[in-house]
């Protein structure tokens, strides 16, 4: 070998010897900001524990100010090994209707209550939702760290709302895994460098939650008090909050024109007097507004007609395949899972007769219902046990929070009824 190819080798073993040296130091440093393990792996933001000094316009909500425990969940400290012999432990697995903050009571927690009562008082109901994630996350959660709290059986909470993939995204689909990603276990870099990933993510905001929701200052605060102004001052104040900050090209006539509709219907959700009022979200405007003002298919849905042809195979399909993931990963480590579908608020006549004055933003659930319809029929060919919920929800009033499409605590504890009998049942099998 010659002088130069020597020199190329060392050159080259050196530069690989320096990388993995940087490499392991940024990890190193990363490890100083990401929480440790289990959180790191659940969520790339850490928990906002709200202080009553930071939000006054939740004030006659003091269950928003309990503490997430030290995974960043809304639930109980919980363990990674079973407390004990002959505990019977779920772990639940979804979005911001196992999280949700502004509702008294959590679905886990009901469903434990619920066992509690009935004598199991070794069951435990452990909540992994996170708000603002679909389908890819919860494989990954699942897989991750689901399986290493030594689960009896999972729970997994589909919202047919928002839950949809697009072809292209599904199970297996892609040739190369996403460098970063919010679900760490999906990416490149969180399976080499977790710590890294997971302060990529959040210092970049890319995880979900982040990129869809602007960040305006102290919103919630300046929305709540927006909605206790007198009547004739409200819907103004609201157009100049949306004007300055989302559609600055729109006139305030134009914005008072969309929330004014019909007189005060739009504030029927918020501004009652009653402790359970809702509270007004600046994405909730952000999307009603876009919804009048932009030229979509999307917002002109009104029959299931304009929704199919709205609605592709590939899109169900894609959708699909993450289900029929999470549910083989089950049953190769013998742990029973059970698939809920969560109907969109469409299902709540309160519901429907408040969205009445908005169709182009009500269109949304048009979709939706159909897509859950495609995506039913799809599930009964294969072997993944499901429980379809609106049979649970249909007709029902005020199981749902009229501007978020939430449950209420009626509806949660409308759904902790039926997931405890689901579960019941299958500890009986």
């Amino acid at each position: 070998m010659t002088e130069n190819g020597r020199r190329r080798i060392y050159a080259i073993i050196f530069g690989l010897i320096l990388a993995g040296v940087t490499l392991v130091g940024l990890e190193g440093l990363a490890a100083l900001e990401a929480p440790s393990w289990p959180a790191r792996a659940l969520r790339s933001t850490p928990p906002v524990n709200v202080q009553s000094t930071d939000f006054t316009g939740l004030a006659d909500k003091p269950w928003i100010f309990e503490p997430f425990n030290s995974w960043g969940m809304r639930d109980k400290e919980r363990g990674i090994a079973k407390p004990a012999a002959g505990t019977i432990r779920t772990v639940f697995i979804g979005d911001s209707y196992l999280e949700f903050q502004l509702t008294r009571l959590t679905l886990p927690g009901e469903v434990e209550r619920r066992f509690i009562e009935a004598g199991q008082t070794n069951a435990e109901m452990i909540n992994l939702g996170i708000s603002a994630t679909g389908p890819r996350s919860y494989y990954y959660r699942l897989r991750d760290v689901a399986f290493a709290l030594s689960p009896d059986a999972l729970a997994v909470f589909f919202f047919s709302g928002n839950d949809f993939v697009f072809d292209g995204q599904g199970y297996g689909q892609g040739i190369l895994p996403d460098l970063v990603s919010e679900a760490p276990g999906g990416s490149i870099l969180g399976n080499v460098m977790p710590n890294a990933n997971w302060v990529l993510v959040n210092r970049l905001r890319l995880s979900e939650v982040l990129t869809t929701n602007k960040p305006v200052p102290q919103e919630f605060d300046t929305l709540a008090k927006i909605a206790r102004l007198p009547p004739a001052e409200r819907t103004p104040a609201l157009a100049r909050h949306v004007r300055h900050y989302y559609y600055p090209d729109l006139s305030e006539q134009q914005i008072v024109a969309i929330f004014g509709r019909d007189g005060d219907a739009f504030w029927q959700a918020y501004a009652s007097g009653k402790a359970d009022d809702e509270s007004l979200q600046g994405w909730l405007l952000n999307l009603m507004t876009k919804a009048e003002v932009e030229k979509s298919p999307y917002f002109e849905a009104t029959t299931r007609e304009q929704a199919a042809r709205l609605v592709k195979e590939g899109d169900i399909q894609a959708t699909l395949s993450w289900l029929a993931a999470m549910d083989r990963a089950a049953r190769e480590r013998g742990v029973p899972l059970v698939l809920f579908i969560v109907p969109p608020g469409s299902v709540d006549p309160d519901y429907v007769d408040y969205w009445k004055h908005w169709p182009r933003f009500y269109a949304f659930n048009v979709i939706a219902d159909y897509r859950q319809d495609r995506l039913l029929e799809a599930l009964s060919k294969t072997s993944i046990r499901y429980v379809d919920l609106r049979k649970d929800f249909e007709g029902v009033r005020g199981a749902y929070r009229r501007s978020d499409a939430h449950w209420t605590d009626k509806g949660v504890e409308i759904a902790a009824s039926r997931v405890f009998q689901e579960l019941r049942r299958l500890e009986r099998r």
